[in-house]
This record gives structure tokens, sequence and C-alpha cells, in this order.
């Protein structure tokens, strides 16, 4: 690795978070018919017949006050016809309210189960299709991801809610319809209805804007939960007499985020009870108009008794439906948010990855600020990772050591100058291509309880249920021991919350990952982000020197050892030492080199060694 004059910065990659700003979010009517399309996939002719069964459904009640009047005319006039025909009409519109309303909701159920794996899996892919994990960093996109997760259940409703909407509505001009035959003015009760209407719009708008000024809350209160209710931090909450503490802190967050909602509930439901109780007055107008206005038969009374209780209860469904859709495109516009931000992040490269490395790795000027931070991590970086070389960067913590890794392995852009593989920039070249010839472990490893031999695996899919290449890549990471464990060995289920399942130290959950980092054959560029914390500082010196061994082994392809640590003495090995330090490049070379510089390095190396004195 050599070290050059600092460059000046160029502008960060196109199609970058920092170059494209805030995703664009499309139209409602757009956003609505991906969404549908993506549910339809799921089942389209269970789809299908769920629609019929919703309309088909409410049509037998809308009819009920035709019955009745009928009936009620039957007896009062002495009408064996009329009577008949009442009698008919209320059989068969119950049995049919009874038998359809089953059919719907069974089919409808199923559909729905269907179309929810459908988009909780669209959701997911999106979020993982995301070439960089701003979204999984930032709190202010963690805050819209987590109330999009909660809003998957009005997703699967969507298609249904349409339609209910639709049956709902065509069912209100039914029984207005049956309420104009005793008069014409009874049109102007559906007048009395619109402000059931209006106001359950805007309430379903002022329930959305509560939701995301709690989200933060939201996200608190359930991160303190997990926090009280698992075995991890369990221990240390009792040992350090936390638990009370953290119970009172949920309590505030949870205080927090209920009353925001509570006080957007109160609000609409006093707006709502005003709308119902004009929508009661008119109700009760209706009913007067009928006895002493138009001095009506009996049966014309019932009728506008039941078709007008009917008519409550179709605007209370429609404005249900009415709220159910603002909820839902409310969610559609996250999701379109969601695929906004997906196709923003996704790059345009036009170079592959390289399959061997003949000059290496180059920094040139490289600045990088996180997204809603002005304050630089790193600072006008330039040096080189020569091919077929062991690298090991070393500094205190804080110092930008991770951040280098990060834009390294392209999970952000460089906000100023540019990363250069083989003379390619790097944001030219498909990320996940280039991150296909990458391997490694990284200090925030993943613990994937999964049978030991999937979770080892799945550092190369290709090789997942190769027996003999999750072994080798088992010993490559010195993780023998805890394999010769486990009773059941590969085939052991790893994670106590499962049956028959094993739970274990964090030490041995790092030696899993790092043989994880192991399985991937011939990478260009193997990373161990200070993978090893767990671990005393001679068996991650072996550890280092294994890997060492093993990049050196394949110098001929050019492939490069990054090695990542704040323990000095591990790092003897490498070919080149880079000191971070505040965000810059402090110094680098070999570690003879340095200790006669008898700068930080010497200085740093110097205080470690003495503790072990």
């Amino acid at each position: 690795m050599t070290e050059s004059p600092a460059a000046p910065g160029s502008p960060a990659a196109a199609g970058s978070p920092a170059a494209a700003g805030s995703p664009v979010m499309p139209g409602p009517l757009v956003t609505m018919w991906r969404t549908m399309r993506q549910a339809v996939r799921a089942e389209p002719a269970m789809g299908a017949m769920a629609i019929v069964l919703s309309v088909l459904s409410v049509v037998p009640g809308a009819l009920l006050a035709i019955w009745l009047k009928l009936l009620v005319d039957g007896v009062t006039q002495d009408s064996r016809g009329q009577l008949l025909a009442g009698v008919i009409g209320v059989a068969a519109s119950s049995v049919a309210i009874w038998l359809l309303r089953l059919a719907a909701a069974r089919v409808t159920r199923r559909f729905r189960m269907k179309v929810a794996v459908e988009l909780e899996s669209y959701v997911a892919e999106l979020q993982s299709s995301v070439d960089t994990i701003e979204h999984q960093e930032r709190p202010d996109y963690l805050d819209r991801l987590a109330v999009l997760r909660e809003s998957v259940y009005q997703l699967d409703h969507m298609l249904l809610a349409l339609i209910d909407t639709i049956s709902a509505v065509a069912c209100l001009a039914l029984t207005i319809a049956v309420l104009m035959t005793v008069s014409p003015w009874m049109v102007l009760l559906a007048l009395f209805a619109v402000p059931t209407v209006l106001v359950s719009s805007w309430r379903s708008g002022a329930m959305r804007a509560a939701e995301e000024a709690a989200a933060p809350g939201q996200r608190l209160y359930r991160h303190l939960f997990a926090l009280g209710t698992t075995a991890g931090p369990a221990k240390e909450l009792r040992v350090t007499g936390n638990a009370g503490r953290l119970a009172g802190q949920w309590d505030t967050a949870w205080g927090g985020w209920y009353q925001i909602m509570t006080r957007a509930q109160w609000v609409g439901g006093l707006w709502q009870a005003v709308a119902w109780g004009i929508f009661g007055l008119g109700y009760a107008g209706a009913v007067y108009l009928t006895v002493y206005g138009l001095h009506a038969s009996a049966g014309d009374v019932v009728l506008v008794v039941t078709a007008g209780a009917r008519l409550g209860q179709y605007v209370a469904t429609t404005v249900g439906e009415v709220d159910f859709v603002r909820l839902w495109l409310d969610a559609c516009r996250r999701l379109g948010w969601l695929e906004s931000y997906a196709e923003l992040n996704r790059g345009k490269p036009d170079r592959p990855a390289p399959d061997r490395l003949t000059e290496g790795i180059s920094f040139d000027g490289v600045s990088f600020c996180y997204p809603g931070s002005s304050e630089p991590v790193l600072r006008e970086v330039s040096l080189t990772l020569p091919a077929g070389s062991v690298i090991a960067i070393v500094g205190e913590n804080g110092a930008g050591k991770s951040t280098l890794i990060k834009l390294l392995c392209g999970f952000y852009p460089p906000t100023a100058g540019r990363i250069l593989v083989d003379g390619t920039e790097l944001a030219r070249i498909a990320p996940r291509d280039w991150r296909s010839r990458l391997s490694g472990a990284f200090q925030d490893f993943a613990r994937l309880e999964f049978a030991a031999q999937h979770s080892v695996g799945l550092g190369d899919l290709a090789y997942l249920d190769d027996r003999a290449a999750v072994t080798a890549a088992v010993h490559r990471a010195g993780a023998a021991d805890v394999l010769d464990g486990l009773a059941d060995g590969l085939d052991t289920q790893l994670g106590a919350g499962w049956p028959d399942g094993v739970d274990l130290s964090f030490g041995q959950w790092q030696k899993v990952a790092l043989a994880r980092g192991f399985m991937r054959g011939g990478p260009l560029l193997t990373i161990l982000d200070e993978p090893t914390a767990a671990l005393d500082a001679e068996t991650e010196h072996a550890l280092f020197e294994r890997y060492a061994e093993h990049g050196r082994a394949s110098r001929d392809q050019g492939r490069i050892t990054v090695l990542v640590s704040h323990r000095f003495s591990t790092v003897r090995m490498a070919d080149l030492i880079v000191v971070v330090r505040d965000g810059g490049i402090a110094e680098c070379g070999t570690h003879q080199q340095l200790m006669d510089r008898g700068g930080p390095y010497a200085d740093l190396y110097s205080i470690q060694a003495s503790a072990y004195r």
C-alpha cells in the first residue's frame, strides 16, 4: 500500500444517495396500480372469486326492507299475494345473507393470507435489493420502514377494500332508491350522510400524520421491550440493577407514543360523533315525515324505518371502507417511496467485476459524511491496496476504520473522491457482482439460527449443502472445537429458542461467523473487520496468521486480504499496515518501517505491548 498526496474531491457517484437526494414519490394512481398488480399475482382466480362473493353478499340485505314492507302491507291490507311474497323474500334474503357472507369470509381469508405473504416478501425483497445500507442506518428512513411494516396488513386488504367500497356505495344507491319509492324527498337523507364521509376522510389523514410523528417512540418502546424480555440482555440488566429503570423508560416511551395516538383518536372521534349526530337527526326527520307528513301506510313506515336503519349501516360500512382505502393509499405511498428509493439506489453499472486483480484498489481523495450529517468521517483519503497483499488497518475506536470498509464493500458511495479497482471506478461495477468477489467477517456479525451446516454454508450458497466444504471452512476458521462440542455436529440446530436448539456463547457464535467468512473460495478481497472481539489476543493473532497465509497462497490471482483491528500486536505479519486517525491516514508501511519511524503506530504499539509484560 502506498500513500499519495490528497486528491481534490470529485462528485459522488451518480445514482447514490449523496448525489440523488430523496426519492421522488410516485403519484397515487401509480402506487395503487403497482400494489394491486403485485397482489393479484398471489392468487388471481381466488381474488376474482372473493370479489364476486363480496359484491353478491350485500345485495340480499339491501332488499330486505322491500320484503318487510310487503309482509306488513299483506297483513294490514289482508293481501295474501303481498304476504306470501314478503315471507318468501325475507326467508330467501336471510338464507342468502348467511350463505354468501360465510362463503365470502372463507374465500377472503385465504386470499388475504396469500396476498399478505406475497406483499411481505415483496417488501423484504425491495429492502434487500438496495445496493447501499443507508435505509438500515438512517433514523428517519427506519421510521418510515417501521410504519410500512406495520401497514402490510392494510396492503393485503387493498383489493377487497376497493370492492367492499364499491359494494357499499351500490347498496347505498339501492337503499336510497327503495326509500324514494315512498317519497322523492327521501333522497335528502343521503345528504345527511355526507359529513360522516368527509370527517372519516379527514380523520384518516390526521391518524397517518400521528403515526408518522409517533413512529420514533414506537420503535423505542419495542426495542426496550425486546431488551427486557430476551435472554442476552436479561443477565446484565439484573446484575446492574437496571431492570426497573428499563421498565420505566419503556413506560415513558410507550406513554409518549400513546399520548400522540390517543390525542388524534379523541379529536377524530369527537368530530365523527358530531357527523353521526347530523345523520341521526336526518333519519329521525325522515321517519317523522313518513308518519305525519305523508300519512303513509304501515308498510311504508316499516320500509322507511328498516331501510333508514340499513342506510345507517351502509353509511358506516362505506365510511369504514373509505377510511380503510385512505389508509391503504397511505400504505401504498410508503410502498411507493420504498420502490422509488430502491430504484434510485440501484446503480447503473456498465463494467463487470474483474476475475483477478493486477494493480489493486485505490482510494483517490475520498471523503465521506454519513447522510444527515455534515461532519466528515473520512477526509481526503488517498492510498492504494496493492494486488496480492495482506493489509492491516489499525487505529483507535471511532477513527474511521469500519467506515473505510463500508466504502470498500460498496455499502455507501464516497461523498467526494472515488475508489478505483484496477483503474475502474467502483461505482461503475455492478454491486452484486463486486460483492460476489468478496468474503470475510464483521464485528457486528449475524447470528444465523439454522442448522450448523447452513449457518456456516450460507457464506457461499453454491456449497450450502456441501458438508466437505463446510467442514473445511470450520477448520480454517479455527472453529473445530465448536463443531466438536455439538451433539449432532453439523446437523445441530443453533439457537436455544428452537426445538432441540443449542445456545452458543458469544465467542462460539463469532467463530461460526468466521467459518462462514472462509466459505467462499478464491475471493478477490477478504475482509476481517474486527471479527474477533470475543477472542483473546493470542487466538486472534493465530487466526489472522491463517488468513494471511491463505491470502499469500493466492498472490498470483492478485487477491487482497484486509485485517482490521485495534490490537497492534496481532497485525505484525501484514505486508503493509495503515494507521487511521481522525478520519485520515496518519501513516502506513511495514511493521518495522513504522516502528523505526517512531510515529503514532510505534507509540500505540509500545503502549499495548507494555500491557502484556
